[in-house]
């Protein structure tokens, strides 16, 4: 590993851009296309600058004792944010990181290392059947094409592939991204409730009410999800925000129907001026 430096870089799917937070040393910006993709605090990886990261971050603190080691598979790699996240609370967690970009692996890797987790190069949907089946205590997707979710992780099929990496109680953790009118983010939520018993979702109240384009995390899993204690995290003075489960989250689809990979459609590209600096 060597010290990370401000620049530009070539990677697959676009152009990877690493900046220094001005106002933080040790705070480094790493975009896809101006499309902010991961903040990696080097001094303090506990630190979780963006919002919907520190909801999973938030997920991961409440599923088991305080400090208890997980076995987790992250989909989508970025700055690797939330596996030195798991890295630093719960010592001795195993990690596997599976990111498809091999351009972009490699300047984070050289310039953040992968201390406390595996990185290993591959598509997410075509790594699940070579993944240890049964082991994981937790399962994060957060699978990105610069801004856009590709299709082929956001259907029924690719839950149940990933379902079967997940030991009894286990829970996967996904982040979505959507706006006005949530369509589908709804879908989302149907799909997971098709394969999981309890399903939570958690989101910023203006996200929710189709103010803004922005991320929503859904945790899911066949054992009862800690929903009082996230509701606890989320309501935070910095940051509130919802959680939303049970009959209101079933509410909160609408009706809409999971989505199939023979009933998939691209998902939502954001604004173009969202990103605009």
């Amino acid at each position: 590993m060597s010290e990370p430096r401000p620049g530009r870089w070539p990677v697959a799917f676009g152009q990877a851009e690493l900046l220094q937070d001005l106002d933080h040393e040790d705070g480094w910006l790493l975009s896809v296309d101006g499309v902010a993709q991961s903040y990696v605090d080097r001094g303090d990886p506990t630190h979780l600058e963006f919002d919907y990261v520190r909801l999973m971050g938030d997920v991961v603190d409440c599923l088991a004792p305080d400090g208890e080691p997980l076995t987790a598979v992250h989909l989508g790699g970025g700055g690797c944010t939330l596996p030195r996240y798991v890295a630093a609370t719960r010592p001795g967690s195993r990690q596997l990181v599976v990111e498809a970009d091999e351009p972009l692996a490699e300047l984070v890797r050289r310039s953040f290392g992968t201390a406390g987790f595996r990185l290993r190069i591959g598509d997410a949907r075509t790594e699940l059947p070579r993944l240890r089946q049964g082991e994981s205590d937790l399962v994060v997707a957060d699978v990105f094409e610069s801004s856009v979710m590709p299709v082929h992780v956001t259907t029924l099929e690719w839950v149940h592939e990933l379902q079967r990496l997940l030991r009894p109680g286990g829970t996967y953790v996904v982040n979505v991204a959507d706006g006005k009118p949530l369509a589908f983010a709804r879908a989302q939520v149907s799909t997971l409730l098709e394969a999981f018993a309890h399903v939570v979702l958690l989101a910023d109240p203006s996200v929710l009410r189709g103010r803004r384009f922005a991320n929503l995390v859904l945790a899911a899993s066949d054992a009862p999800l800690p929903v009082e204690a996230l509701v606890r995290r989320a309501s935070r003075a910095a940051g509130r925000a919802r959680v939303v489960s049970g009959d209101a989250l079933r509410d909160f689809t609408g009706g809409a129907a999971a989505i199939t990979d023979a009933t998939a459609r691209s998902a939502p590209r954001p604004p173009p001026d969202l990103f605009r600096r």
